[in-house]
């Protein structure tokens, strides 16, 4: 049987500690707590789970080719704070010193590219386990796909997303093109919220087949039909353009090497260095080495 493989959402992670680690600061006086955070986190996560194969995708900056389609795309989050903008680089490199392939691609999100290793890994037969907290990717389950919420120790396979979402993971895009999605300002249909699109989707095979019989939507037994029948012709333009946004792409440049995947530990001398020269002896402490 071949190894599962795991994929880290790196970007949930760094955000995550940051928000989490009290302020620390490396011996040069630079912020260091989403570092910090992150390795923690990851030296618990290969203590725990022993993967053979793993890799760690980041996000290159704040534009990705979605900018293009939706130039107010992720508009209302800001800057990041300055504590955290020196710590992204660390971040990366911490990754890298720890011994795990790291997956960065200009112009593209980090879902994009657990997607594109995903159907890679997923056509070379190997199982794959998506390690996030961000509920988007749940589109990609499937079967021998699951998503593993390190924070909360919780499992996500084919049964589960119906029950967290309201819809089965292949309607999942479908979903977020109705409701839209405010933490990364896609708009979704005006007025349309989760109960009613879940509504939508139990009838309806996709969001195509919602407008292909705008007519049928009148006859379903949800509050205010007619009305909703009006929102989603009024929302047609806003809900493809929607779908685009949160649709991950599956064919980013991201090539898979199962060598650079395999996981053996970290060079010692390299992350030893880097732990000293950045205060960071006790995420060093357990880390696998070669």
């Amino acid at each position: 049987m071949k190894p599962t493989a795991y994929l880290l959402d790196g970007m949930a992670y760094v955000f995550r500690s940051f928000f989490a680690m009290r302020s620390m600061s490396a011996p040069d006086g630079t912020p260091i707590n989403a570092v910090f955070g992150l390795g923690m986190t990851l030296q618990k996560f290969l203590h725990d789970q022993k993967p053979e194969l793993l890799g760690c995708c980041l996000d290159a900056g704040s534009r990705t080719f979605r900018n293009d389609i939706f130039p107010d795309y992720k508009a209302n989050r800001g800057a990041p704070p300055e504590e955290l903008i020196p710590q992204f680089d660390l971040c990366r490199e911490l990754v890298e010193k720890m011994g795990i392939a790291t997956y960065i691609q200009p112009g593209f999100e980090a879902d994009d590219l657990i997607a594109t290793l995903t159907r890679q890994l997923t056509a070379q037969e190997h199982e794959v386990v998506i390690v996030t907290g961000d509920k988007d990717l749940s589109q990609l389950i499937a079967p021998g796909v699951r998503i593993y919420n390190l924070a909360k120790d919780d499992w996500w396979d084919e049964d589960r997303v119906p029950v967290k979402m309201g819809v089965p993971a292949e309607k999942v895009c479908d979903l977020l093109a109705l409701t839209g999605d405010p933490v990364d300002n896609i708009p979704g249909v005006r007025g349309v919220g989760p109960k009613a699109a879940c509504a939508l989707l139990e009838h309806f095979e996709s969001l195509e087949a919602i407008y292909a019989d705008l007519a049928a939507v009148e006859s379903l037994p949800v509050r205010g039909a007619r009305g909703l029948r009006k929102k989603l012709e009024d929302g047609w333009e806003s809900a493809q353009l929607s779908r685009q946004l949160v649709q991950l792409d599956l064919d980013a440049p991201c090539e898979l090497n199962l060598d650079e995947l395999a996981y053996s530990g970290a060079d010692s001398q390299a992350l030893e260095e880097f732990a000293d020269r950045w205060g960071l002896g006790r995420v060093a402490a357990r880390v696998p080495r070669k």
